[in-house]
């Protein structure tokens, strides 16, 4: 056989791959988020449009539903499509909103968006990104309860659908009032000599729990009407059908886990995600933005059951050790907040048990790692003694100092048409501007501190989406022989951190797939060889180690008089497809 060899490497990938990047940078630019109020879903839909207009040729816009009150449920997808087919490169799923309130995940959603598309181009970490991953963000997960928390002044946490959230068989009878007309819902407080609560020594605005043996002064409600006469005020207010309680993964009951909904998946919103990430294999990691208090939740490594099983098993220790170098990421970018585990699941009365949670559904039967960061707090804000919390002494110093009075409603007397003679006043949770014709959380608040914790959280979004698998065929080799013979060595190595088939979980659910190394001939047939070689599950990178590379063999012989041609795939449902087309001489 003739000793001649042609051999094709991965650098031509990377420098096609930076021309191209180059060329798509420049004409248009993304339309600018100030981070100085919380958006409304009529903005971020403005936004995401500018976006997708801009940028064409890095984002697509996609609708995976309708939300209860029929808004568009809205996914931007950001990759370079001249560079590779979205399904064909690693994926990754971030949201925000899910629960009404909790404002700030939209927030990260769209800082995450801008930081990809207007440092595309500039950013060389950047730009390999979208170049060689598919990322897909979905700033408002739940529009409707979003909106309806940042257009009126009481406060939710889940779908606005009417739900029974005290169990008395009627539907959302008894939610919050203005009664005073200030724009702001505070609380109530009625003079009771056995009442729970007493003016603090400390300021005579703020109130503090008394000892056993000390006189009451005050009893405390929210700012509202018994609407139904039950004797409590407020409990059942508009929605409260959770829609983290409602993905599939340990599903139970409304009368075991409240806020449940009639089934897995009955909500529009938790069943345009599911299908539109089953329709999208590609994804390897999962962030559901929360905000409650700045740490970072996982799922359990104890309690965990098998979704085909159903018993109980401990986490794979390939996995737990994934979480423990992320969730250490995660203390280095942000703070060093603390990575906490989501409570162990039990039956009840067991306290804190949580059913059906989107994380929880995301690794036991997607299959990938998945976290919920739990952004926010005052403390960035008015924490005057450092010790990482704030205190209501150091809120009511923030509002006096530095907000104008505007945090904190005096007490004030109000005739209330059931209690009598009460006051109404005390803190506020989110502010409303005018100028916007919407609220803003206080977490939330304009500021360096704000900025910061964007920026910081946008970091580790994107660490983890580069730390996706990464299947790449670093070479190929012919050797050519006598009477049309070739030998063709491909050689295919996972150069990402994750293993291909992402989590030991999958594997264990069956449904991780393998990789494939494939090869179609024109002009020429196989003779030794399959035309499809499964290659098993890849390793990724470790901190010690590369990933071993496969090897891959075949021999074909030309069946014409032209010079045949010969494409190799390695295809990766997690890490992506790689082709290289070659001539054989």
């Amino acid at each position: 056989m003739k000793n001649q060899n042609k051999r094709f490497t991965i650098p031509v990938f990377f420098l096609l791959t930076a021309f191209v990047s180059i060329s798509l940078v420049g004409a248009a630019k993304a339309p600018e988020l100030t981070f100085d109020h919380n958006y409304t879903y009529k903005e971020v839909v403005a936004y995401l449009n500018g976006v997708a207009k801009a940028y064409p040729n890095i984002t697509k816009l996609h609708t995976i539903g309708k939300s209860y009150l029929g808004k568009d449920l809205l996914v931007l997808e950001v990759t370079n499509h001249a560079a590779g087919k979205p399904l064909e490169k690693p994926g990754y799923w971030i949201d925000g909103n899910l629960h009404s309130s909790e404002v700030m995940g939209a927030a990260v959603c769209l800082k995450t968006i801008g930081t990809l598309v207007k440092q595309y181009g500039k950013d060389p970490f950047i730009t390999k990104l979208v170049d060689t991953r598919t990322v897909y963000i979905m700033p408002k997960l739940n529009p409707d309860g979003s909106d309806h928390y940042l257009t009126k002044p009481d406060g939710m946490r889940s779908s606005v659908r009417p739900h029974d959230a005290d169990r008395d068989g009627l539907l959302d009878e008894d939610p919050s009032e203005d009664l005073n007309g200030d724009g702001n819902l505070t609380m109530m407080r009625v003079k009771d000599e056995m009442g729970p609560m007493k003016i603090s020594p400390d300021d005579p605005r703020l109130m503090v729990r008394r000892k056993e043996d000390e006189k009451g002064e005050w009893i405390v409600y929210s700012e509202g009407i018994d609407n139904d006469n039950d004797g409590r005020f407020n409990e059942d207010g508009v929605g409260g059908l959770d829609i983290n309680r409602n993905w599939p993964a340990q599903w139970k009951q409304e009368w075991i886990q409240r806020g449940s909904g009639q089934y897995p998946l009955s909500e529009p919103e938790t069943r345009g995600v599911v299908e539109f990430l089953h329709s999208h294999r590609n994804v390897t990691g999962l962030i559901n933005h929360h905000m409650s208090g700045n740490f970072v939740y996982r799922p359990p490594n104890n309690r965990h059951f098998n979704p085909i099983t159903g018993e109980e098993e401990d986490m794979a220790p390939e996995d737990e050790a994934i979480y423990q170098v992320f969730g250490n990421k995660y203390q280095e970018i942000l703070n060093k907040q603390p990575v906490r585990k989501v409570l162990g699941r039990g039956a009840p009365p067991r306290s804190g048990a949580i059913w059906g949670v989107m994380i929880g559904w995301a690794y036991d039967h997607y299959g990938v790692f998945s976290w919920v960061p739990e952004m926010g707090s005052l403390a960035p804000f008015c924490d005057y003694d450092k010790n990482g919390r704030a205190s209501e002494l150091e809120r009511l110093r923030w509002n006096d100092e530095e907000m104008g009075g505007k945090i904190f409603v005096d007490w004030k007397p109000y005739d209330h048409p059931q209690l009598g003679k009460v006051e109404i006043g005390g803190f506020v949770r989110k502010l409303y501007n005018p100028k916007f014709k919407s609220y803003t959380s206080l977490m939330c608040y304009p500021s360096p501190a704000y900025d910061d914790f964007l920026v910081k959280h946008t970091k580790w979004n994107l660490y983890l989406v580069s730390m996706s698998p990464s299947v790449r065929i670093v070479s190929v080799e012919t050797t050519p022989g006598d009477a049309g013979y070739f030998k063709i060595t491909a050689k295919i190595q996972n150069q990402g951190f994750l293993p291909t088939n992402v989590t030991q979980q999958a594997v264990r659910n069956r449904t991780a797939k393998t990789v494939k190394a494939t090869l179609t001939l024109t002009g020429a047939k196989i003779v030794m060889g399959k035309k499809r070689v499964d290659l098993g599950h890849l390793p990724g990178h470790t901190v010690r180690s590369s990933s071993p590379v496969n090897t891959v063999e075949w021999m074909v012989k030309a069946t014409g008089r032209k010079a045949p041609t010969a494409v190799i795939k390695a295809v990766s449902e997690k890490g992506g497809t790689d082709t290289k087309k070659l001539t054989l001489r």
